[in-house]
């Protein structure tokens, strides 16, 4: 019987002057394209300081700041997260893929796009007068921003909350919920408070669904890729009937990992269950390459995700009245897909009586939405510390 030889991963480039399949290393641990294969399909410029500390890519206009040894790169004010550090081998720079897949995208949206089905970076059309907007040199960063005079944060951020649930979904009924309301109704104003109060704190937010209509989990978490730094989602925990089941309250915070006690795993499947109400399929499945990115970034951001997840649990159990259930873990379908730091947020049971009247009342959706923020804003305050580390004022 012949073996079959499966070609090596490769990253497609597809520009207006051709196309170039571009290979993938994975030699580190995580998937990284050499910088020099890069310039004849982008035509960037790549810069390496004496030293090897730092180096620069100009693209499009725009210029990317990467400090080897650590995940993050720059480009004025945005700051993309990175699966992988950028190093040298071989006297070559190798940069992170997410860097192509993610970030370029992000930064030169009008003029990239990335199909992860195919992994292919594409550019599109040069937009008019490009030229015009593009810098001689680096761009402004971020560090020299004057701090938010609420936050105390510098740089601009992008959160995505999302309401869990909603149409023919109804989340858990709501059993000791007055008012008639259910899950996908207490998500929906605790996610519309939540936005608000992000609002309030200077940080962009927006809301994978601002009526009662139905999102699929796989589409929900693509709301947070490109401009995107965190994705929240809302929910209402529940227990099974049963005596036991009323006395159980408290708030809880998940991030996306295997689950290691039952209750994860009850509460994981009560929550993918939603997946019934939806009638189409996934569309877009990433192919091989695609796979091992995400594998990649889920991995990534599973450290940075169960900080976040314990930074807002902090917050939310102070004011919460039933509990502190501390962060748990779990295999939520709808964490599956944010290619950022993502978490979930069981804001209380409704089969309690007291956290039930207290996720029903203005009072109580408002102190959830409030301490939701506070505890986003310390988890952002702490990532722009780790930046300032990386790359400390004076230094380009």
């Amino acid at each position: 019987m012949a073996r079959l030889l499966l070609p090596a991963q490769t990253v497609l480039i597809t520009t207006p002057r051709g196309q170039w399949a571009v290979p993938v290393a994975l030699e580190r641990g995580a998937a990284a394209v050499a910088a020099p294969l890069l310039v004849r399909p982008l035509g960037l410029t790549v810069t390496v300081e004496v030293g090897g500390s730092r180096a620069t890519v100009q693209l499009g206009g725009a210029v990317f700041v990467f400090h080897l040894g650590a995940p993050f790169a720059r480009a004025g004010g945005v700051i993309c997260m990175l699966v992988g550090d950028p190093y040298i081998a071989r006297d070559t720079l190798f940069l992170p893929l997410p860097w192509l897949s993610d970030c370029v995208p992000r930064v030169l949206a009008a003029r990239y796009r990335w199909d992860a089905a195919a992994a292919r970076l594409e550019e599109l059309a040069a937009p008019v007068a490009a030229s015009a907007t593009a810098a001689s040199g680096p761009a402004p960063t971020a560090a020299v921003a004057a701090p938010n005079p609420t936050t105390g944060l510098r740089l601009h951020h992008v959160i995505v909350v999302d309401p869990g649930h909603g149409g023919p979904d109804p989340g858990n009924p709501g059993r000791h919920v007055p008012g008639g309301l259910v899950e996908k109704d207490i998500a929906l104003a605790v996610g519309r408070l939540l936005r608000a109060e992000l609002t309030r704190r200077g940080i962009t937010a927006s809301l994978t669904r601002q009526t009662d209509t139905l999102i699929d989990l796989a589409d929900r978490g693509a709301f947070c890729r490109a401009a995107c730094d965190l994705f929240v989602s809302i929910h209402v925990n529940a227990m099974p009937p049963g005596r036991r089941g009323e006395r159980v309250s408290g708030v809880e915070t998940y991030f996306l990992s295997d689950a290691k006690t039952e209750d994860q795993e009850r509460v994981a499947k009560m929550e993918n269950e939603a997946l019934r109400f939806e009638t189409e399929t996934p569309a877009g499945a990433p192919g091989p390459l695609g796979y091992i990115l995400r594998d990649l970034q889920l991995n990534e951001y599973l450290r940075e995700s169960a900080r976040l997840a314990e930074l807002v649990q902090e917050r939310v159990a102070v004011v919460h009245p039933g509990g502190d259930r501390g962060v748990q873990q779990a295999g939520f379908m709808v964490l599956t897909t944010a290619r950022r730091p993502a978490i979930l947020v069981e804001t209380g049971f409704a089969t309690n009586a007291t956290d039930g009247a207290f996720l029903a009342s203005a009072l109580g959706q408002h102190k959830l939405a409030s301490a939701i923020a506070d505890g986003i804003v310390a988890y952002l305050l702490e990532f722009e510390r780790k930046l300032a580390v990386r790359a400390p004022a004076g230094g380009r």
